[in-house]
């Protein structure tokens, strides 16, 4: 039996399933709300032709990755198809995947189509291949991982969410626990209809199409959502670019501040980025501008009233804090939606006021104010501002001078000028009148 088992789900491709600031003080009481867990996700694809790179170059990426994430502390959650790890044992590679073990980092099985028929020939399967086919084609893959890493799978990687109950089935058969990535449709479906992917775990239902529904009498396997290749092309969930990611990072925080503020009950909060060994090398600079975004204002940062905001956390960390917080909170729901639902989140007007924009810079405003801009690509610029310490009066005409149309986080909205914006605790979002949201 597996102690700790975990599953994640495939970034891309087809399956065959169908700063804030403040200083190092702490809280005189415990937080609320724990930090926002940050996840790395690493895909290593099979050998196929729209994954165009050779074992060298990826391993040579897999280097590069390795030593940027102990330079920025990160924590890396790494999965491999089985025919990469072939080509580690048959050069020698193990001390490569040895180093990501003993930094702490997670190293699994990625699962595309492929089954193995002999020694650096896996054969692709058509997405209607029966169902002891896929059993194969996990098996093997989960093999040939074990095989270099010489003990059980951190976790494993599930694709498409089609055929839901035959992969719960798989992954109670393999004794994984978690999954991360909303693989299409899923992904698409939140970026739809909710704005973002979820943030927080949650234990998904086995009825198709249900993707984003929980629920907490399926004890098999848990959900942490990470979004898709970071500065990649757009996909059906939207667009990728850093400052889409950034953006997305941003609202989560909204969210999880407004749980500190309003005293609501704890959850595990998780953001995910993504890359893949393959795509890697061509997105080197977007990789270290998130890093360095997220650490210059917000991993190891506190609230001025010293709660910190994120973490770096492998998969498996965050497992082991939502299995703790799930122990304590027993029959309580983390994050459950389902189509027709109203918005299950708190600030209900943010995914479409930020729909189209990414983000710019942080506006220094003052040490008791909080100040993004956002860029939009026919409607200019929106500010997103809020206070940390009771209301105030902003003068915000050297950005935007004359009338502005002022948003809270659910669409209510007022006429002012630029030079007496009163903000409070809670988010508003600013932009010259005649903007796009006030049309």
């Amino acid at each position: 039996m597996r102690s700790l088992a975990f599953a994640l789900v495939l970034a891309s491709g087809i399956f065959l399933l169908a700063g804030c600031h403040g200083g190092p003080t702490s809280p005189d009481s415990e937080p609320s709300q724990p930090p926002i867990n940050i996840l790395v996700a690493v895909h290593i694809e099979p050998f196929l032709d729209e994954f165009d790179a050779t074992y060298g170059e990826r391993r040579e990426e897999l280097y590069w990755l390795r030593d940027t994430a102990l330079t920025h502390g990160a924590k890396l959650t790494v999965a491999s198809n089985g025919e990469f790890m072939e080509f580690v044992e048959d050069l020698g590679d193990e001390p490569l995947i040895g180093s990501y073990l003993d930094a702490g980092f997670n190293w699994g099985t990625h699962i595309h189509p492929l089954s193995r028929k002999a020694r650096h020939l896996w054969i692709v399967h058509s997405p209607d291949a029966p169902d002891s086919t896929v059993r194969r084609i996990w098996s093997d893959n989960i093999a040939a991982v074990e095989a270099v890493i010489r003990h059980e799978n951190d976790y494993g990687v599930a694709p498409y969410q089609c055929r839901q109950p035959l992969m719960v089935e798989l992954i109670a058969e393999h004794g994984f626990s978690i999954m991360t990535m909303l693989t299409e449709p899923a992904g698409e479906l939140a970026y739809e209809e909710i704005g973002h992917y979820p943030w927080n775990p949650f234990r998904p239902c086995g009825q198709p199409g249900n993707y984003l529904k929980e629920d907490l009498s399926q004890h098999v396997y848990v959900m942490f959502p990470h979004l898709p290749q970071l500065g990649g092309d757009p996909g059906p969930s939207g667009p990728r670019t850093l400052g889409t990611n950034q953006k997305y990072f941003l609202m989560c925080y909204l969210e999880w501040l407004h749980h500190l503020r309003a005293g609501l009950p704890e959850k595990v909060w998780v953001f995910g980025i993504a890359t893949h060994d393959c795509y890697n090398k061509k997105h080197h600079e977007e990789i270290l501008e998130m890093l360095d975004w997220l650490e210059q204002s917000f991993v190891g940062h506190t609230t001025p009233d010293g709660h910190t905001i994120a973490r770096y956390a492998s998969a498996t960390e965050v497992a082991e804090e939502f299995f703790d917080w799930e122990a304590r909170h027993p029959d309580e729901s983390s994050f459950s939606w389902q189509k027709g639902e109203p918005y299950p989140y708190t600030y209900s007007a943010v995914p479409e006021l930020l729909r189209d924009a990414e983000y710019d810079q942080e506006i220094q405003l003052g040490e008791t104010l909080a100040c993004y801009s956002f860029t939009r690509e026919r409607d200019g610029t929106i500010y997103l501002v809020w206070s940390w310490s009771g209301q105030q009066t902003v003068d915000l005409s050297s950005l935007m001078p004359g009338e502005v149309i002022i948003y809270d986080g659910l669409g209510d909205q007022t006429a002012g000028e630029s030079s007496s914006v009163h903000v409070t605790e809670e988010p508003v979002f600013v932009e010259a009148a005649g903007g796009s949201c006030g049309r």
